[in-house]
């Protein structure tokens, strides 16, 4: 069930006012339009979902969703720049951060997003990421990382487009891995992983 905008607070208020010998009542209303967020607050914590688009919603602080089991999670355009694995719903297969102001260092410990599968984090400021979790994909394009090191157990599809000052030589192996997107990387020089000798895979 997608959360979408749809619940209401209205206060009205009734104000009278005299024109010659009769009275007029005068009916203002005020709306204040509850945020994605706070209206999936107001479901039970035990809610099950399997999509929760909390999008473009203004949210500064990483919001605590522990309580509720969500597939796919929409946390992109807003103001986050930390990760907290423990307030992510429980059963969370899809994560979406892009667009938000994480930069520097981001670290995914192995084991705190266990059901985690695919994970979006483009279009940040970020110039290195390492991620513990044995994920199938990751989109890391349009951000500055020079390096990026992950668990390569199911990795299937990795984008890390206009990245423009990653280097060739890079903390990951590329022929472990399906399908990489990596225009404006290094170049279009080839990839070399860890392992890799002078002549590397080109992807």
């Amino acid at each position: 069930m997608k959360i979408r905008c749809c619940i209401f607070i209205v206060f009205l208020f009734l104000l009278s006012c005299q024109t010659g010998s009769k009275k007029k009542a005068v009916e203002y209303v005020s709306i204040k339009e509850l945020t994605k967020l706070e209206q999936l607050y107001l479901l039970p914590f035990d809610s099950i979902m399997n999509v929760c688009d909390l999008s473009n919603d203004s949210i500064v602080d990483f919001p605590d969703l522990s309580a509720y089991s969500i597939k796919t999670l929409d946390l992109s355009d807003n103001l986050l720049d930390t990760i907290i694995p423990c307030f992510l719903p429980k059963k969370l297969e899809k994560l979406n951060l892009s667009h938000n102001q994480f930069r520097g260092h981001v670290r995914i410990e192995k084991n705190t997003i266990p059901t985690l599968q695919e994970l979006d984090i483009s279009c940040n400021a970020l110039n290195r990421i390492d991620i513990g979790e044995p994920l199938y994909r990751i989109l890391l394009s349009y951000n500055d990382l020079r390096f990026v090191s992950f668990n390569h157990k199911n990795i299937q599809y990795l984008d890390i487009s206009y990245n423009r000052n990653m280097p060739e030589r890079v903390g990951f192996e590329p022929l472990d891995i399906d399908t990489i997107v990596r225009e404006g990387v290094a170049g279009g020089k080839r990839l070399l992983g860890p392992t890799s000798g002078s002549f590397g895979y080109h992807y």
